[in-house]
C-alpha cells in the first residue's frame, strides 16, 4: 500500500510539473532523476487515476454554427458540439471528448451550488463522465437513478453508473430497486406499487437536472449485444420491425421520436418520457452511427440540453430541411 501511495504521489508531482509548471518531459526527468519513459508513464497514470482533468472552454467556429442550428431547430436551451479527435476509421463516438464537455458543465453547476441532485440513466458515456469529473468535493450531491437498476451484467447496470459517480464525486447514490425490464406488464404493475419503488421514482422526479445516454437500436452496439443478456436477438428483431431506432431511459423510439408499439415499452421500469419533459434534461452521445438515435430523441421534445460530437452533428444537420 505504501509503495502504491508513493507511486501516486510521484504521478501527481509529475502532472503538476508538466501541466502547471510547463516543464517538458525531458526537464522533469532531469529534475526528478527519472528516465523520460518513466515520466511519460507517470503522466499516463495520472490521467488514468483521475488526477488530471482537461476542460477546453471554446469550440471552433464551424462547430458553433452547428450548435446554433441544432439549438434553434429543436428548441434547446444549450447545445455543445465537440470536435472529432478520433483516429481515421475509429467509430467510438469521441466518447472521451463528449464526456469531458459534460463533466465540465456538471462540475461547474455543482461548484456554483445550482446542482444538488442529478438524475442519471446508463451507458458508456455516463461511465466516462464519472472518470472525467474531478474527484471529491460534492458530498451534498444526490445521484439518482431514473430507471430500473437491476440487469444481468454489471457492465451495463444503471446501478453501476450511480456507484461510479458517487465514488468519484463523493455524493450519495440512490438507485431504483427494480429490474430494468419486468417479465410482464402485470409484474411491472406489482413492482410499481412497492413503496420503495414509489419513493425512488418520487426522488427521481425532483432532481435539478438529468444526464442521459442515448442507445442506438443496433445489435453491434455494446449495450444491446445479445451476449449481454439484456435483449434477445428476437427482441432486437421485433424492435427493428416496429421502427425503433433509439433508446432513452429504457424507452424505445422511432425516427419521429414517438414510442414504438412494442411490449418492451410497457414493461420497462423508470421515469416516463412525459415525466422527463417536465425536467431539465441533458443527453450525452456521439458518433455518426448514433445519429438516427440522437435525432429521434431530439424529435421527442424531451431534451433541453445536448452534448454530442462533430460527426453526429454533421449527420443530423445533413438530414434537416434547408434553412432549418
Amino acid at each position: 500500500m505504501a509503495i502504491e501511495q508513493a507511486n501516486d504521489d510521484l504521478a501527481v508531482q509529475v502532472a503538476w510539473l508538466s501541466y502547471i509548471g510547463g516543464f517538458t518531459q525531458a526537464d522533469i526527468a532531469k529534475r526528478l532523476s527519472l528516465s523520460r519513459a518513466k515520466v511519460h508513464r507517470l503522466i499516463a497514470e495520472a490521467h488514468q487515476s483521475g488526477f488530471v482533468h482537461v476542460f477546453i472552454d471554446r469550440s471552433p467556429e464551424r462547430l458553433i454554427r452547428l450548435e446554433d442550428q441544432l439549438r434553434e431547430t429543436f428548441g434547446l436551451a444549450q447545445c455543445v458540439v465537440v470536435p472529432n479527435v478520433e483516429a481515421p476509421g475509429a467509430q467510438k463516438g469521441n466518447l472521451k471528448s463528449v464526456a469531458s464537455a459534460a463533466a465540465r458543465y456538471i462540475h461547474g453547476r455543482i461548484v456554483s451550488g445550482e446542482l444538488t441532485s442529478l438524475g442519471v440513466s446508463w451507458g458508456r458515456s455516463l461511465s466516462e463522465i464519472a472518470r472525467a469529473l474531478p474527484r471529491g468535493g460534492a458530498s451534498n450531491l444526490a445521484l439518482v437513478s431514473l430507471m430500473g437498476s437491476l440487469t444481468l451484467q454489471a457492465a451495463i447496470n444503471p446501478f453501476d453508473v450511480i456507484y461510479r459517480l458517487s465514488e468519484t464525486t463523493g455524493g450519495q447514490g440512490f438507485f431504483l430497486p427494480a429490474p430494468f425490464i419486468a417479465n410482464s406488464v402485470e409484474d411491472k404493475r406489482v413492482l410499481m406499487a412497492q413503496r420503495s419503488v414509489q419513493d425512488a421514482l418520487a426522488r427521481a422526479l425532483s432532481v435539478d437536472m438529468c444526464c442521459l445516454g442515448i442507445g442506438a437500436i443496433n445489435p453491434e452496439q455494446p449495450m444491446f449485444a445479445h451476449t449481454m443478456g439484456l435483449l434477445s436477438a428476437e427482441d432486437m428483431k421485433v424492435l427493428a420491425e416496429a421502427g425503433a431506432v433509439g433508446e432513452l431511459v429504457g424507452q424505445f423510439l422511432d425516427a419521429r421520436g414517438q414510442l414504438v408499439d412494442n411490449p418492451l415499452n410497457q414493461r420497462t421500469i423508470g421515469v416516463s418520457l412525459d415525466e422527463l419533459r417536465a425536467l431539465d434534461v441533458m443527453a450525452v452521445a456521439g458518433g455518426a452511427h448514433k445519429a438516427p438515435a440522437i435525432s429521434a430523441v431530439l424529435h421527442s421534445g424531451v431534451l433541453t440540453r445536448l452534448i454530442i460530437d462533430e460527426t453526429a452533428a454533421l449527420a443530423i444537420t445533413k438530414g434537416l430541411p434547408a434553412g432549418a
